[in-house]
């Protein structure tokens, strides 16, 4: 199957088959697939919380708008992005930078220096609601990536935005982590009750969606 195939299988699934789990193995395979996803500056200042408990999704249900899918689901992916960036954060990635590119035969330990400094001065040099934006889009860019992923694994998901985010902070203890969550999506296996998988998929013709220069 071509990824053009599996995009056109998937939907945004509405209900989910409560007795179908993803295996532990396929969700290390979707772990690895969003951990490659880009981001800017490849900082990645975000952290994806993972929830298979049904107790915790029964909980979060709520703050969702009483959606089913978030309790239905085999795993939640709760996206959550730093609330604030701190000099630590960036320091704490450039080690990485440092300790996985040491062995590059153009490895320089002044040119990650001067890398440094540039993103400290892009990224402290945000006001609040600016840098608050910016860190939010780096979740939907990984979302992105996770959602293409399980469509190829046959895997079905939903991007929800339509949740409480101040109460999944509150239930979460997010706050005490520096992190709020922004975007969520529940995967699992579609229920063959769900209708919306016989649905033709609409989406604009190349000539509205494209401008070929």
């Amino acid at each position: 199957m071509s990824i053009i195939d599996s995009l056109n299988w998937r939907y945004a699934t509405t209900k989910f088959d409560r007795n179908k789990k993803i295996s532990n193995s396929d969700i290390s395979k979707l772990k690895e697939i969003v951990k490659l996803s880009p981001s800017s500056w490849g900082l990645q200042f975000y952290k994806i919380l993972i929830f298979s408990n049904q107790e915790i999704k029964d909980k979060l249900l709520p703050a969702a708008y009483n959606q089913k899918q978030v309790a239905d689901c085999s795993h939640l992916f709760v996206f959550c992005s730093l609330k604030d960036v701190h000099e630590k954060d960036i320091n704490q990635m450039i080690d990485q930078f440092h300790i996985l590119r040491s062995n590059d035969k153009d490895y320089s330990k002044d040119s990650i220096e001067n890398y440094s400094n540039e993103v400290k001065k892009s990224v402290l040099g945000m006001n609040k609601h600016k840098q608050s934006e910016w860190l939010k889009k780096q979740c939907y860019i990984a979302l992105g990536q996770l959602m293409v992923g399980c469509a190829d694994m046959r895997i079905d998901s939903c991007p929800m935005e339509g949740f409480k985010s101040n109460e999944f902070d509150e239930i979460l203890d997010l706050d005490s982590q520096n992190l709020t969550s922004v975007v969520l999506l529940p995967t699992g296996y579609r229920s063959d009750e769900d209708k919306y998988q016989h649905k033709t998929k609409v989406r604009k013709p190349n000539n509205l969606l494209f401008v070929d220069e």
